[in-house]
Formats: structure tokens, sequence, C-alpha cells
């Protein structure tokens, strides 16, 4: 049977339970192949359609009940992505607690999360191993150790964003992480250029 996919912007969140479970009623809508369960559950309808959201919105529909929680849960585990940037005010604790939900996370971007310290960093050094690129421009709080977990776990990093992290020296920008940041100088290269 054909599988119908749900748009980008399905607002699975926005959904009462009762709603879903008369969508659990229509098995052309839904189907999980990677189970092969013959009726969806709302934990599999959950799972399916937050694959189109961002994980921020997942994690938020984990507290909807023990069911959505399994939706959500399985899918965090398959995001790629996790953008914080819009969340100036997360803290560090529950970053911590969004990462460590998607270990398969490649890009993680906490820019311009103020409150967030070295433990959500940590968190992506212990769980995102395939982490590829991670934004901590605008972050006053992380620190080299934090940074140095990074690199020690995370084999396949390319690119770090440490513009604004106080706590970090120009000297270990330049040194000892000068291979992961896009360096430039600024009196020979102009800012126009970056």
């Amino acid at each position: 049977r054909a599988q119908k996919k749900l748009p980008i912007g399905f607002g699975l969140c926005s959904l009462t339970p009762s709603q879903v479970l008369s969508l659990l009623h229509q098995p052309s809508m839904f189907s999980c192949p990677e189970t092969r369960c013959p009726s969806p559950t709302i934990a599999s309808v959950t799972a399916g359609a937050s694959r189109f959201l961002p994980a921020v919105t997942v994690f938020r529909c984990s507290s909807v009940s023990s069911s959505w929680r399994e939706g959500a849960s399985e899918a965090l585990q398959a995001i790629e992505e996790v953008d914080l940037h819009n969340f100036a005010h997360v803290e560090d604790a529950a970053a911590a607690r969004l990462i460590q939900a998607c270990p398969h996370a490649r890009r993680v971007n906490l820019c311009s999360c103020r409150r967030v310290r070295d433990d959500a960093v940590i968190a992506v050094a212990k769980y995102c191993l395939s982490l590829q690129e991670l934004n901590l421009t605008g972050n006053p709080n992380v620190t080299v150790q934090a940074l140095d977990e990074i690199v020690r776990n995370c084999p396949r990093l390319m690119s770090l964003y440490l513009a604004g992290c106080d706590r970090i020296s120009e000297t270990h920008i330049v040194g000892k992480y000068a291979r992961f940041c896009d360096i430039f100088d600024e009196e020979e290269e102009g800012p126009w250029t970056a």
C-alpha cells in the first residue's frame, strides 16, 4: 500500500489525544514500515510525524502522555540537527537533556544560549559522537575543558563556531581549535570577506 507523507507543517503537538486516536483509524494515512506493525499506535504516529518537526518541538511533545513520550523518544533518536539558537533563555540542564535524547545529532546550534554552560556541551561530547558542527557563538559560559571533551570524543567534528565565547581565549582558538574554526586576519582580509 502507498504511504502518505505528512506535510512539514503538520502540527502534531496541537492535536488532542482524541484527535490522534481518530487518525489511528485511518490506516491509509499512516504506516510504520520500520516495525511492520499492522495498526499504528499513538507512539508510532508521534514518531512518524515528529520526523518533520524541530527537535525542541518533539521534546515538548514528550510531556503530553507516556505514549507521546515513547514516540517522541523514538523520533529524537533519529534527529540529526539540534537548533536552540532561538531559545536564549534555555537552561543548561534542559539543553543537556534534549541533547542526550538526540544521540545521532551531527549539528548542534547553541548560538546565543547565554545560560548554557559546560554540562550541555559535555552532553554533546558524551552522546553526539557523530557531531560534525557545533555553534557556540555568543556563549560566555563555555570553557576550554568542555571544548576539549568535544574535540576528544567527536572524531567527525569539522566546524566550531566560537565567536563571542568570552571564556575561550584567542590563543586557544588560533591554537588547539584552529583546524575547526574559520579564522581570518581582519587587517589583511577585512571584515567584508568573512
